[in-house]
């Protein structure tokens, strides 16, 4: 994000902000591995989500208003751009059976195994709605929006945690793509030895995926005793 200002490292998270916000720590034990670009940060009562039409699970609920860059106008010249805040919810929850990441990556493998040879072969080209991020071992799995509209929202998972990110609007100034700007602009995934920066990432070899798919590489990752 373009700003002149300083960003401060949130502690017990691996978070920073545009501005310095303040929250108790045990509120934010559920945004571990993220890495958010905020002026401000509101935790929320806790709550209910649903997803991949499985029974509703515990959430925790986070506002973030975010400064993000967007198209304002579009013209023969390619239209303007300007600066603007905006705001979305975050709600996330611990998979802590596991079927929530076993039913993600199900849905990846089952689209890719159902292509044709050609149509995989131009993957780098084509946009899905079901993907992941990968970097030596650990993984974002993610689902696109259908749209950029308020209420439209990403669906992440990684180290076991499962986020659902909705767009809420803008402050005051719009543009176009809100939603769209958090992924490219606000959120990075931090494991133990990577780093994952959805803006920069490759598009992910869905030959790759299911050959590591078959391998059961996505499994949950246990600790020898």
């Amino acid at each position: 994000m373009r700003m002149v200002c300083m960003f401060v490292l949130l502690a017990s998270i691996c978070g920073y902000s545009q501005q310095k916000t303040q929250l108790p720590k045990d509120s934010l034990a559920l945004l571990d591995g993220l890495m958010l670009r905020y002026n401000t940060i509101e935790k929320l009562s806790d709550s209910t989500s649903t997803f991949f039409d499985k029974k509703p699970i515990p959430v925790q609920r986070f506002k973030i208003n975010s400064n993000i860059r967007v198209q304002t106008s579009c013209n023969l010249t390619g239209g303007t751009f300007d600066t603007v805040t905006a705001n979305y919810l975050l709600e996330i929850a611990i998979d802590d059976d596991n079927s929530l990441r076993k039913k993600f990556v199900d849905a990846i493998y089952k689209y890719w195994v159902e292509k044709d040879e050609k149509y995989i072969e131009r993957y780098k080209n084509s946009s899905e709605k079901l993907h992941l991020y990968y970097a030596n071992g650990d993984y974002v799995l993610y689902k696109k929006p259908l749209s950029n509209n308020v209420g439209a929202y990403y669906t992440f998972y990684f180290k076991n945690k499962i986020m659902k990110v909705s767009f809420v609007g803008f402050d005051t100034k719009s543009g176009f793509g809100g939603l769209s700007s958090f992924l490219n602009e606000l959120v990075q995934f931090r494991f133990e030895r990577n780093q994952i920066n959805p803006k920069y990432e490759m598009k992910f070899d869905p030959k790759l995926f299911m050959k590591l798919y078959k391998e059961n590489a996505f499994a949950v990752k246990t600790t020898k005793k």
